[in-house]
């Protein structure tokens, strides 16, 4: 049997479609040993849960026979289980919606298909999309490959431990409270949330949005290299007209010549575990030796931005997902928010008007802040890891949960591009970091990985450690 590091699954999708490019390998090839993989594997994490290789069969023959010429030809891809893909339910894990066809694809999706991406599979995800961990009625628990006791997250967890695992190159995910860069971290792969309105989750379908979905909702790539994510970020930019919020926005801008500042995250007024800011200030250490300007101060407003997702989401939640529980009939969404339900206290018009304003206020301070600090390293969880299931453990142990995410959570509310990168493992298990910006400069946080990546190497794929 062929070294696995040669097989095309375990290559990055940007070193496959260079050998397919150069015809070195034929997509057929690619695609056949991606399924394969998928065949021994996926059995032991269900990180896919709806076969896409027909479809990847047949993106393959068209690359082959010279129908379909792209950039990322040859490179694998997932799509998650809540986004319309033609041809595929878009179940959002609920038994009551395991045959809701989407009747389009998402703009997103369709630029990754045109970009010669093959897509191998759907992705699980927990119900609606909304808790910190993986699991629902429809389609069972996804396991992180790195640990069955480590959480793979959510809500993207089955893109990112199918990206961890190898099951494919890159996947689609989208991230409303930390379910791209939260999964990323806990699988140790990469997670790129754009900005809000960039490739924004409206426009193929009629559900109506709420407040949060709307200004908070973003799709945006899981990969295990650099080079795989700026490709699928690319690719992910299309059009998308149907949605009002998208904004067809540049992905460069000018540089200034002087050397980038970059601000460190290492204490907050709850406090942070003495391994993850280690993990903080060695990637600040990074980027001061590639000659970034580094220091250790925070951006204004922590606490301020601490309270915001849950404020601002007190309505939708009270009055959308609340009432909709015994329908959906997810055990595990329903203890969460059953237990979480306190935080959602002010449904009042009053208390979200209060919770807008707050949120105009620390916009503006964050804003004013990244003109001297156009970059800020933050932490991904306020401990090392998650225990699988640690939502459910009872009691208060969603706020324990939602207060150690309080990075990832509260993100979505200013807006911002962040990324999650990660900084190998503590105790077993990954840990990472994550690198915002000001809204549009995506290409900031994208430089800074390139150069993280150039000192901490590439992810390779792991194998189920059991």
């Amino acid at each position: 049997m062929a070294d696995k590091n040669s097989q095309p699954w375990f290559l990055s999708g940007s070193d496959v479609s260079r050998l397919v490019r150069d015809k070195k390998i034929t997509a057929r090839e690619v695609v056949e040993s991606q399924l394969q993989r998928i065949e021994d594997v996926n059995k032991k994490i269900n990180a896919i849960v709806a076969d896409g290789s027909d479809d990847a069969r047949e993106t393959a023959r068209l690359i082959d026979a010279g129908q379909l010429v792209a950039p990322n030809a040859g490179m694998t891809v997932t799509t998650k289980v809540n986004t319309d893909h033609l041809g595929y339910a878009n179940d959002n894990g609920i038994r009551r919606m395991a045959e809701s066809m989407s009747t389009k694809t998402a703009a997103c999706i369709e630029g990754l298909l045109e970009s010669g991406m093959a897509m191998v599979g759907r992705t699980n995800a927990p119900a609606l999309s909304m808790r910190f961990h993986t699991d629902n009625e429809l389609h069972g628990e996804t396991l992180n490959p790195h640990g069955q006791h480590i959480s793979c997250g959510g809500s993207s967890g089955g893109a990112a431990a199918a990206v961890a695992a190898g099951l494919c190159h890159v996947a689609q995910g989208n991230d409303v409270g930390g379910s791209v860069r939260w999964p990323a971290y806990c699988n140790g792969v990469i997670g790129l949330r754009p900005t809000i309105g960039r490739m924004v989750t409206g426009g193929t379908n009629s559900t109506l949005r709420g407040w949060s979905a709307a200004n908070m909702a973003t799709n945006g790539p899981i990969a295990r290299t650099m080079e795989d994510l700026h490709s699928a970020f690319i690719a992910m930019n299309k059009p998308n007209w149907a949605d009002p919020f998208w904004v067809p926005a540049p992905l460069e801008f000018p540089r200034s010549a002087n050397p980038l500042r970059v601000a460190l995250v290492t204490s907050d007024s709850i406090g942070l575990h003495s391994g993850v800011v280690a993990k903080v200030k060695e990637a600040g250490q990074i980027l001061s030796n590639a000659g970034y300007v580094v220091e250790e101060v925070s951006p204004p407003k922590l606490d301020e931005m601490f309270s915001l997702w849950t404020t601002l989401g007190s309505v939708d939640i009270n009055f959308g997902l609340i009432p909709m529980l015994p329908a959906i009939n997810d055990a595990g969404l329903s203890q969460v928010f059953n237990d979480w339900a306190p935080a959602f206290a002010d449904d009042s018009g009053s208390g979200f008007m209060r919770a807008h304003m707050l949120r105009d206020q620390v916009i503006r301070a964050w804003n004013e802040f990244f003109t001297s600090y156009p970059l800020v390293v933050l932490p991904g969880f306020a401990e090392p890891m998650m225990r699988r299931n640690q939502d459910r453990e009872g009691g208060d142990s969603m706020f324990r949960v939602a207060e150690l995410a309080r990075y990832m959570l509260n993100i979505p509310a200013l807006g911002i591009p962040a990324m999650s990168f990660p900084m190998g493992s503590y105790d077993g298990a990954p840990i990472g970091v994550q690198i915002a910006a000001h809204a549009w400069r995506e290409d900031l946080i994208i430089e800074a990985g390139y150069a993280m990546e150039k000192v901490r190497g590439k992810v390779s794929p792991v194998d189920p450690q059991w």
